[in-house]
């Protein structure tokens, strides 16, 4: 991978302000003040600190959200144009025996200018940890609402919903329960043979009219148990009773595409504890069934994304690990159902010791050339790394070009690509750990 250029800003000679008379030394200084300032307000910092054109240019200032924001996703929440900003805040987390084992709330930024936010007060209340979000119209009027999966939900808070009255200026919260009956628990224990997390252990959500039937169905990972949870959109009640899929491997992460090119959704799974992708063909009424499985050439895969990143017209599968090594995989689709072709994209410098710790991943044309770009986040070197597509052929193992740009403040843990300023342009905004905040980077090419 190539990586962004270097420009270097020469220093001016020094013989010629040794003549210079004390008096016109001053009128010297200034100017050249002047034109360092204009030089390098011309010529941005690159993500290493050096000087170099790049995509985006982080924005100072940050916006403050609860703590530890797991997940986030932008959309126009009260209908002005311009996209609000939502976070899961899970906060850290303890023994789910607690009362309160981790925090248990979302923070809506709602955009008042482009880039300028206010902090929606107060924060809506979820279950305990909320994991990920979903935002999708889902009682049927106009307003978008908001969906969060709690991954240490007690009390029955497993998937909180918030309908959204805009009219009203209100987000009424709905709760739904997972019942636990014939859920197991296949995750880590402590000393004791005590579990360390809760059953199901929620992690991904996707909210889709998946049988046609006009209303929004939910999808859900339960990573402590081993499920895909399908619950069919209901008229009255927004949600029908759960419905499980068993897939064991832990399922962490969740894509919806069509594999096979017969106009129905299927599903990607990334399976963490087995290091595998699951794949599913969609029926068309809310069913799946087992299509294909197949290892991610890593450890603990923790996110999945489903585009064209070669321009060939078949989907590919983009997943990443994160505790194990730095690394992001592009599985090429050459039939349905089928990758043989694959293509690691190694982040850190040293695959033996984990530098980035890539949490999230996403995927997107960033700069207008008619390719997918990816955009991970990387809470251990505090950055957000940008791989730009450069090739211009349909094979397989693409070529890319790196930006990388670091946060001082704040480790990225999830981010969301989105035309924040309604310019054409994607921008991205970023979940930041530490300063409990979010950051957003502005396309500025």
């Amino acid at each position: 991978m190539t990586r962004t250029g270097n420009y270097n800003i020469l220093p001016f000679e020094s013989a010629r302000h040794k003549r210079l008379h004390r008096s016109s030394r001053l009128a010297f200084t200034l100017q050249f003040c002047l034109v360092f300032m204009a030089l390098a307000l011309l010529v941005p910092e690159s993500a290493s600190g050096q000087k170099g054109a790049r995509t985006f240019s982080v924005l100072s200032k940050t916006w403050q959200v609860g703590p530890n924001p797991n997940a986030l996703a932008v959309a126009d929440l009260n209908g002005d144009g311009l996209p609000d900003i939502v976070t899961a805040d899970r906060g850290e987390l303890h023994d789910p025996r607690e009362e309160r084992p981790a925090n248990d709330e979302l923070s809506i930024l709602i955009a008042e200018n482009p880039f300028d936010y206010t902090r929606r007060h107060p924060s809506l209340k979820t279950g305990t940890a909320p994991y990920a979000l979903a935002i999708a119209n889902v009682d049927g009027l106009k307003w978008p609402d908001i969906i969060a999966v709690n991954f240490l939900a007690s009390r029955a808070r497993h998937i909180s919903v918030f309908l959204n009255l805009k009219d009203e200026d209100v987000f009424t919260p709905l709760e739904f329960r997972v019942p636990d009956t014939g859920l197991e628990y296949h995750r880590h224990h402590d000393g004791e043979g005590v579990p360390l997390f809760a059953i199901p252990g929620l992690t991904s959500v996707i909210v889709r009219d998946l049988n046609n039937d006009g209303l929004r169905d939910l999808l859900a990972a339960g990573w402590s148990s081993d499920i895909i949870l399908f619950m069919a959109g209901h008229q009255e009640t927004v949600f029908a009773e759960p419905h499980y899929i068993s897939v064991s491997g832990a399922p962490r992460a969740l894509a919806l595409s069509d594999l096979d090119g017969d106009g129905i959704q299927d599903l990607a799974v990334t399976l963490y504890a087995s290091a595998e992708i699951a794949l599913f063909r969609g029926t068309g009424n809310g069913g799946f069934t087992p299509a294909a499985r197949f290892k991610t050439r890593g450890e603990l895969p923790t996110t999945v994304v489903v585009q064209d990143m070669n321009n060939d017209g078949l989907p590919d599968i983009v997943t990443s690990h994160a505790h194990a090594d730095d690394t992001i995989m592009i599985f090429y689709g050459d039939a349905p159902f089928s990758y043989s072709v694959s293509q690691e994209l190694m982040l850190g410098k040293n695959r033996d010791v984990l530098e980035h710790e890539i949490r999230d991943i996403a995927v997107a044309d960033l700069d207008a050339d008619g390719r997918m770009d990816i955009v991970a986040a990387c809470p251990a070197s505090g950055n957000v790394v940008v791989l730009f597509n450069t090739s211009s052929d349909a094979i397989p193992r693409q070529q890319y070009r790196t930006e990388t740009y670091h946060f001082e403040q704040g480790r990225p843990r999830a981010l969301q690509i989105a035309d924040l300023d309604n310019d054409g342009r994607m921008d991205i905004a970023v979940a930041l750990w530490g300063t409990n905040s979010v950051g957003l980077m502005r396309n500025v090419r």
